[in-house]
């Protein structure tokens, strides 16, 4: 004999918003240095704090032909479940294109992994500087972040098609006696008072 089948569900729930860093005089940032870096104004998603770096000249001096940006977790000691879009915007669509994208994974604020991605190399500069994403020295960086909330996850439950046989199988064991009978068109029907009711 099988056992009863049962059901529960796990749903997410996630919070995503997106902010701009616009730079203007982006040739006036070159030469700052690899490993310098201009901070944007910090953004809240999920009710956690972020914010954007952009690196003019590289993360250091191996990158200095890119330039690097991340999305970075400004809350303290926080850890966040989340994902990341890195956009650069086009200066004459004013459409964003997707440059980097981080799949959901843990934010620690406290370590390395608050940053995304990981990695430094996101736009040759050379590639940058003869793109749309650059004109009348103007650039804009917009980050895409989506929060992830706790998962819930549902009480087990019998399904519906597991209570339809269940009472199939009841009403042809014969074990409930017919408690009450209808009459359609000259047909008397028995049927059970306490199955009619559900």
């Amino acid at each position: 004999m099988s056992g009863e089948k049962t059901v529960s569900f796990c749903t997410t729930d996630s919070v995503q918003g997106s902010h701009v860093f616009s730079v203007s005089g982006y040739s006036k940032q070159r030469g700052m240095g690899a490993g310098k870096f201009i901070r944007s104004g910090g953004f809240s998603v999920g009710g956690h704090d972020w914010a954007i770096r952009f690196y003019p000249d590289g993360f250091n001096d191996d990158y200095r032909i890119y330039i690097t940006v991340y999305a970075e977790l400004l809350t303290k000691d926080a850890e966040v479940h989340a994902s990341c879009d890195l956009r650069l915007v086009n200066q004459t669509t004013g459409l964003s294109s997707s440059l980097d994208k981080t799949e959901p994974r843990l934010f620690n604020q406290t370590n390395l992994s608050r940053f995304a991605p990981q990695r430094a190399d996101f736009m040759a500069r050379s590639e940058l500087e003869a793109s749309a994403y650059l004109r009348d020295d103007h650039l804009e960086i917009e980050c895409i972040i989506t929060v992830m909330k706790k998962a819930r996850v549902s009480e087990t439950k019998v399904p519906l098609s597991g209570i339809a046989a269940q009472l199939g199988k009841l009403l042809e064991a014969n074990d409930i006696p017919e408690d009450i009978t209808f009459s359609v068109g000259g047909v008397v029907f028995g049927a059970h008072k306490s199955l009619s009711l559900l």
